[in-house]
Formats: C-alpha cells, structure tokens, sequence
C-alpha cells in the first residue's frame, strides 16, 4: 500500500487533535508519535498488527484515541498520594502498543509495561522500544498470568483497550496492582453483560465519555475499584 499522505500532512492532523483534546506536547513528541505510527503501518502491511491499515484513520483510531485518556491520567498522578514514587502503568493485551506506546511518548517520566503474548506483535513492540529509545518502557512478552509475577503490587493503573470481560480484566490486573490501584478499561459503551462479569468486590467508580477528534462512534473509560468496606 502506498501512503498519499506526508508525514507533515499527518503531522498536521495529530496536532488539530491535540488542540481539540487541550493536550501539550512537544514537537519532537508529536514527530515520534507520527514516526511510531508510520512504522506500525509499515510493519502492520506483513505481521497484521490492526485492522486499520489507512494511516490517515490511525491518526485519529490509534493515536488520538489512546491520547484521549492523557488528561485522566494527568489528573490521577497529580492527585495520587505516592507522588514521590514513579508513576507506573501496566498496558494488557497491548497489541501493537496501543495505548501504551502513545502514552510513552508524551510522559517519558512513567514507567509504561507492555503485556502481549503474540510473538509477532512483541516483535514489533521490542523494535519501537529500541528505535524510538523508549527507555520508561517495558516488554512482556508473555501470557499475563505469567508476566505478571514480576510486577506483584507495583502497578498504579493497569489499562486496556482489549478487554469486553471486566471479570477477566480484574483478575489479571490483581496481582500487579498495589494497594489503591485502579483499574482502566476503554471500550465503546458498557453493556449488560459487561457489568455481570465483574466481582462482587468491585465495581464501577467512574465512567468518563471520552472526546475523540474526529471519532463519531461513542468511546468510554471506565474506572474499576474494589468495594471500600465500611
């Protein structure tokens, strides 16, 4: 496939998304997260990372959408009691990066971990870390029941763009989480089901309607907590 688009055209669109998110980054942030998606679509042409293969609409489905979080995020760290300890988020299911790598790019102070089990997909994950000097990023290149072991009560947030199981999305996120933890699930609205998955221990706390530039779909962000016992 032959991309019509430039990257300063693509540029271009990120940064009108950016305004409309209220979102500041650097220049040289933006052109990593357009250079990171170039490549993810250069490597999606063999190794099929996404289904969207036009880079134009990866602006908005793959970077504006995993952006679209930033601001809660920014919100939760700025609040968070264990200010002086480095923020660290755990990605599940990342797939090609999504959110994660995005989220990396803008706030190089975090400490991002990739969880993904497909090897192609760990492949190109390993690649961007190495070619887009990542270094506040880890990859887990294995199930998350195993990879998690490793970051036991670490995790502050654990985030997911791949999840429809709440019930699943808990238990794989409870181990890493340390006390307060939180977990973040992105989906495009809550259904009936969903909510029948999750344990009797927990619940919804917060359920954002997320803005996506140029994303008429609707898009969510639900937050997930345990009871707090009285």
């Amino acid at each position: 496939m032959q991309y019509e688009i430039s990257s300063k055209d693509l540029l271009a669109e990120l940064n009108k998304g950016l305004k409309a998110l209220e979102l500041k980054i650097s220049e040289q942030q933006a052109e990593d997260l357009i250079s990171y998606l170039i490549e993810f679509q250069r490597w999606n042409k063999t190794h099929n990372l996404s289904a969207i293969r036009e880079i134009k609409e990866s602006v908005t489905l793959h970077l504006l959408d995993s952006l679209s979080v930033l601001p809660y995020l920014d919100d939760y760290v700025a609040k968070r009691h264990d200010s002086a300890k480095t923020f660290s988020l755990a990605d599940l299911g990342t797939g090609g990066g999504l959110p994660g790598i995005p989220l990396a790019i803008c706030r190089p102070e975090w400490k991002i971990h990739l969880m993904e089990a497909v090897q192609k997909k760990t492949v190109f994950l390993q690649h961007s870390v190495s070619k887009f000097h990542l270094e506040n990023v880890k990859v887990h290149p294995a199930r998350i029941e195993d990879s998690s072991k490793a970051l036991e009560k670490s995790v502050s947030i654990c985030i997911s763009r791949a999840f429809s199981d709440f019930g699943k999305f808990i238990a794989l996120s409870k181990p890493m989480l340390h006390e307060g933890g939180l977990v973040w699930a992105m989906k495009a609205k809550l259904l009936e089901d969903d909510l029948k998955t999750i344990p009797s221990n927990w619940q919804v706390t917060k359920n954002y309607l997320l803005q996506v530039p140029g994303l008429e779909a609707e898009r969510r962000l639900f937050e997930l907590a345990p009871v707090r016992e009285l």
